[in-house]
């Protein structure tokens, strides 16, 4: 394949703006149309044309595609021009990889960053303009063409300067993920969807009725303030992070204003979830998204590649799929095409298996293995009697410490968890289920203590490397089993223990949390590994944490589930010893 470097310029106004609307809905919606292509055959000067030739048209779809955000480019070409690249390169998405700490990655910022200069394109001289505006002033036509080349030009280059430090395994990652959303499969049952959203408005109308309250007061802190005091409670307080002054904890995330959703007094119990409701339309908007999105085709899937710290995806496009609740009912509104089905595949306690793995806590290992049952073990440890699988909520508690307290979770935090799911534990309780993970688990309380002194060592060190199996420090880089890495360039030493400078602020960083990130990004590598070798057989569509979803033929169903499992449930083998299991489905629509 050759590649070639594109670029497209398009129309926009004040209205009609990717600052003001979503890419999806700026390309498929009616007032979008394009300016101008430039583009360059490997090595060749640009060139650039109002409208694509046909003869360009057959190139890309032969060769392999470089653009700066090619979510963008690559959702106009299948959009508008039925044209699918034969392998997509992403200079936005190899940034986001070996700059995560990076405010931005516009390609404006990457051209500073190596000494390319700037973009040239005066964007403000083409507002409004369409094509046929541009016909008729040949000069401003001219200066746009000539600006795009530079911004192909800027792009190969940019390309040359990451491309040697970017795993190839992680460029097809990039490519899988731009193809779920310039290539969608999925579609939506949109009478589903509008149920969903009718009953969630009715749901919401009919208990601010049955309380005799407008929903402005309870979206005002003041007036739900006031409303409780009439009913004899105390409104829930906290110290605000950000004023240092004292304010209602009337937060989603706040626990004593989620205690009063279980307090005593039914009344209660109906406004705070009634406050919820009212300040929460999360369900309501995703759904009205939903509905729109479907209006103009499939539903095409935006995951940011790296989007988080540990390398994992995260949502975009103002619609994230990874966040839609499991069993709910905009997952089930979600459809395969018409004579295929979705598949979808679990790794089972991928995490619990990776930090077992990474600590040398082998019996954890042997009872995976063996298909024995960790949470009614850990559960029999800590209520000190036999668990079995009847006892649901001594199982819960078996589940909730196996999985969470592997990143040195505390017995506040976990009493806190889960009062959430209505299981109380006194302050003993709480504390003796801590105690008896760590007590059973030695080996991986250990490797925190290995964890600081490896942050210890990243600080003072720049020189320091430490094969970590299955991972390698180099300097202040954790070298994933793939040969991507975890940047801790910005970690530092204060008062109160390490920090890391991030785009959102400066974090905590302690031994422990040094292990999560680890654990969630080596279960990425195995995640995302398993979705390549899907793909060689079967449309990957989406994934979200641990799962993968996947298209097949609906005659064939079984088969294809039954392939993807086989594949995620490999060990591969850069952790020989792992046991890894899967667990999964498939229906017409996304059910799981």
């Amino acid at each position: 394949m050759h590649l070639i470097t594109g670029d497209f310029e398009t129309f926009f106004s004040k209205d009609w703006s990717l600052k003001k609307l979503t890419t999806e809905e700026y390309i498929r919606g009616d007032m979008f149309s394009t300016l101008c292509f430039g583009y360059k055959l490997n090595d060749n000067p640009a060139i650039c044309h109002a409208v694509m030739p046909d003869y360009t048209e057959r190139l890309l779809k032969d060769n392999a595609l470089l653009c700066h955000h090619a979510h963008f480019d690559g959702l106009i070409l299948n959009y508008h021009y039925d044209v699918k690249p034969k392998f997509w390169f992403d200079t936005l998405s190899m940034a986001r990889l070996l700059y995560p700490h990076d405010k931005s990655h516009s390609l404006e910022t990457l051209a500073k960053k190596f000494g390319f200069g700037s973009k040239i394109v005066p964007y403000e001289k083409f507002k409004n303009k369409t094509l046929a505006d541009l016909y008729q002033d040949s000069d401003l036509l001219e200066e746009l063409m000539e600006g795009c080349k530079h911004d192909v030009e800027l792009t190969y280059l940019i390309f040359k300067k990451m491309l040697p430090l970017v795993p190839k395994e992680e460029l097809q990652v990039i490519d899988l993920t731009i193809r779920m959303f310039t290539e969608p499969v999925l579609q939506l049952d949109v009478d589903r969807v509008q149920n969903y959203m009718d009953e969630t408005i009715d749901k919401q109308e009919e208990l601010l009725s049955q309380l005799g309250v407008a929903k402005k007061d309870l979206a005002s802190a003041d007036k739900f303030s006031a409303i409780l005091e009439k009913l004899g409670v105390s409104p829930p307080r906290k110290i605000s992070p950000r004023t240092g002054k004292e304010t209602f904890a009337f937060a989603k995330t706040d626990q004593s204003f989620l205690e009063l959703l279980n307090h005593e007094d039914e009344q209660t119990r109906l406004l705070a979830e009634a406050r919820l409701a009212t300040k929460s339309t999360i369900g309501e908007t995703r759904a009205g998204r939903l509905l729109s999105i479907s209006a103009r085709g499939d539903l095409p899937i935006y995951l940011k590649y790296y989007g988080a710290h540990t390398g994992r995806w995260s949502g975009g496009d103002k619609v994230n799929f990874q966040n839609f609740p499991r069993g709910g009912e905009l997952r089930k509104s979600i459809l395969a095409p018409e004579g295929y089905v979705v598949c979808v595949g679990d790794l089972s306690q991928v995490e619990c298996r990776i930090l077992a793995y990474h600590a040398k806590e082998d019996w954890v290992l042997e009872a995976f293995k063996d298909g024995r049952d960790l949470y009614c073990e850990l559960a029999t440890r800590i209520y000190v009697k036999v668990i079995t699988k009847a006892d649901a909520i001594e199982r819960f508690l078996g589940k909730t410490v196996e999985l969470g307290a592997g990143f040195g979770t505390g017995w506040k935090k976990l009493q806190a968890t889960v009062k959430l799911k209505g299981v109380t534990l006194s302050d003993i309780q709480a504390q003796a289920a801590i105690n008896a993970y760590r007590q059973s688990h030695p080996k991986i309380v250990r490797l925190w203590d290995v964890a600081d002194w490896v942050l210890g060592k990243m600080c003072t060190d720049d020189n320091f490397e430490y094969n970590w199996h299955p991972l390698k420090i180099r300097g202040k880089k954790v070298i994933l089993p793939n040969g991507a890495f975890l940047d801790y360039s910005s970690l530092k030493r204060g008062k109160e223990g390490y920090c890391l400078d991030s785009t959102k602020g400066t974090v905590k960083i302690y031994g422990a949390k040094l292990i999560e990130n680890t654990t969630q990004a080596t279960a990425r590598v195995v995640i995302s590994q398993a979705m390549l070798r899907i793909s060689k057989r079967y449309k990957v569509a989406l994934t979200v944490h641990d799962e993968l979803i996947w298209v097949a033929p609906e005659k064939t169903g079984a088969e294809a589930l039954e392939f993807g499992l086989n594949i995620m449930k490999l060990t591969p083998a850069w952790c020989e010893g792992l046991p890894l299991s899967a667990e999964g489905g498939y229906a017409v629509n996304y059910s799981k």
